[in-house]
């Protein structure tokens, strides 16, 4: 599934996401108190990927759900509908990631592929043109009905996070020699990148689950 949607997806979560990690460097400039600096941080680095990340996920879901060679921008107009209730689930998970990064810190970073959308809400609101608070109440019936599939759900995106956390340490120490503004560029781009790559096997992974609590819950598949 990713494979062959892959040359579709991945050039567009590349290009917005090394732009969305490009972002700290600003943050980095600016001269501001260490509280407004730390909020800023926080919402350069969790909340608008996060929201950012889950508007460009709806048309991605569509195009994995049914096979289809359109492009993002083409998927996006044929949900037109729904664009409301995309941006309310895409401001939910900006919140959840806001919540990971003040609870958790790092590691709120390293979960945020798997907060995305978030999952199931947006497979509902995308796939089957469903209003937000319809997308929630079969998601919680689909939930209590049968939970098994949250568990990789939840395991594999959050080892996709932790090998890109991983990956980025090394080349943080590898880098040492590097200047600092450069270093700071090449950083931020390769991750940016690898969440650009990684997003969409993620967002297959969570496409694989939803028809999973679907299919248990008798719902069926995306029109």
């Amino acid at each position: 599934m990713y494979r062959s949607t892959a040359p579709l997806l991945v050039p567009t979560f590349l290009i917005a996401f090394i732009i969305l990690r490009e972002l700290l460097l600003i943050v980095v400039i600016i001269d501001l108190p260490r509280l407004p600096l730390l909020f800023v941080v926080t919402l350069v680095q969790s909340v608008i990927p996060a929201f950012a990340g889950s508007v460009l996920l709806a048309p991605a879901v569509s195009i994995l759900g049914t096979g289809s060679n359109k492009r993002l921008r083409e998927t996006w107009h044929e949900v037109a509908g729904v664009h409301r209730d995309i941006y309310r689930t895409a401001a939910c998970s900006a919140g959840c990631a806001l919540f990971a990064a003040i609870t958790l810190g790092p590691v709120g970073i390293i979960v945020q592929p798997m907060l995305l959308g978030p999952p199931l809400l947006i497979h509902e609101v995308v796939l089957h043109r469903r209003s937000l608070e319809k997308a929630w109440e079969q998601t919680k019936a689909m939930i209590q009905q049968d939970s098994r599939p949250l568990v990789m759900l939840l395991i594999i995106p959050a080892t996709v996070g932790l090998v890109l956390s991983m990956t980025l340490r090394a080349f943080g120490i590898l880098s040492g020699d590097v200047p600092g503004v450069a270093r700071g560029v090449v950083y931020f781009a390769l991750q940016g990148a690898m969440m650009g790559a990684a997003v969409p096997f993620v967002a297959a992974v969570a496409l694989l689950c939803y028809r999973d609590l679907a299919s248990a819950a008798g719902e069926g598949d995306a029109s």
